[in-house]
């Protein structure tokens, strides 16, 4: 099959024949007149007339072409940090492969590809690099540069289930006890009473909270898009409000959270200060902001709330994410669910 593609003021035609990637200049911008030359040169495969030396043929796309032309659409499309792993993958995939057709990459290369990586970084990240490959290739799929996608059948490599490290009450007591009071305190403990991501608490807004309902609204704006793109509602705790509301006669912004200077609160000057704080009170040196968001609802787990209310608060996208890292901390509910067999 032909497909049509504009490329500055003309259509062209690209197929694929006897296994090569060809595209013909149409010569027009009318789409009625390229489509008809399109059809025609399907009718002249299908009846095995045509031939080759009537087509000038134009180079295969190669994959430093594609990459800049992708990363132009992530860039564009997609939050910061996707497409810095976009750019990220795309910038290993060249490494090992150099300057090739992007449709010489096949199911075999990208297998050898995935075995390459897991030499240089850990699973998770090659996992991530997978992902991020699948859909740039889904994309060249749907910009006809390939008939293809070579990560299609490739599998993300089995992680083993290994306990998210989280804060007992001893340590977050320690914490408390080491914090002065102050922006980053205060930082800090929105964290441990919603369990919001570090980025969701710096783009917080006084309009997102709901004093009266005791509600806090985490959304999408203009400048800031959630991690799963969905607006969710996390319960305010009476001690968080307390916080808030002495805050709120602090600071002269739209948001929740400003330096001296009406800046935001920067994510890595916040978690050195967490860090510096857990190093004052002698706690585990894997522990990092995002530990914060695993104590909060670790420990909502282990006091029995369901994991889907853990998922909805959140906001996992799906419920399997959350019960990988939490169901483990349910013991109990567990144990009566097999217990209330029938039989």
């Amino acid at each position: 099959m032909a497909y049509l593609r504009k490329k500055g003021k003309n259509y062209f035609a690209t197929f694929y024949y006897r296994g090569q990637r060809i595209e013909k200049a149409c010569h027009t911008n009318q789409y009625a007149v390229a489509d008809k030359i399109r059809k025609e040169l399907e009718a002249q495969i299908a009846n095995n007339s045509f031939k080759m030396e009537t087509i000038q043929q134009t180079k295969a796309l190669l994959l430093t072409d594609f990459t800049d032309e992708y990363l132009i659409y992530s860039n564009t499309n997609k939050a910061k940090k996707s497409a810095d792993s976009d750019r990220f993958s795309l910038r290993n995939l060249l490494e090992a492969f150099g300057n090739v057709p992007l449709d010489s990459l096949t199911p075999q290369k990208m297998e050898q590809f995935k075995s390459e990586m897991v030499k240089k970084y850990s699973s998770t990240s090659v996992n991530i690099m997978i992902r991020h490959l699948k859909a740039a290739f889904n994309k060249a799929l749907d910009w006809k540069y390939v008939d293809h996608n070579p990560l299609k059948k490739v599998k993300l490599i089995p992680i083993p289930e290994e306990d998210a490290p989280f804060m007992s009450i001893e340590d977050v007591t320690k914490l408390r006890a080491t914090m002065r009071n102050g922006l980053y305190r205060d930082f800090i403990e929105t964290s441990l009473y919603t369990g919001m991501r570090v980025s969701e608490i710096r783009n917080m807004k006084w309009d997102d909270i709901d004093f009266v309902n005791k509600k806090i609204r985490v959304r999408n704006t203009e400048s800031f898009s959630t991690k799963s793109k969905r607006s969710r509602t996390i319960p305010l705790h009476p001690n968080l409000e307390q916080i808030l509301m002495l805050r709120s006669h602090v600071d002269h912004s739209p948001f929740v959270f400003v330096t001296k200077d009406t800046k935001l609160v920067d994510i890595t000057t916040a978690n050195h200060a967490y860090k510096r704080y857990c190093k004052l009170a002698q706690l585990d040196e894997r522990f990092h902001f995002h530990t914060l968001r695993h104590t909060f609802a670790s420990h909502m787990a282990m006091s029995g709330v369901s994991l889907y209310f853990i998922q909805k608060i959140l906001g996992h996208a799906s419920i399997e994410t959350t019960a990988r890292i939490y169901a483990h901390l349910q013991p109990e509910p567990l144990l009566s669910a097999v217990k209330g067999l029938p039989y």
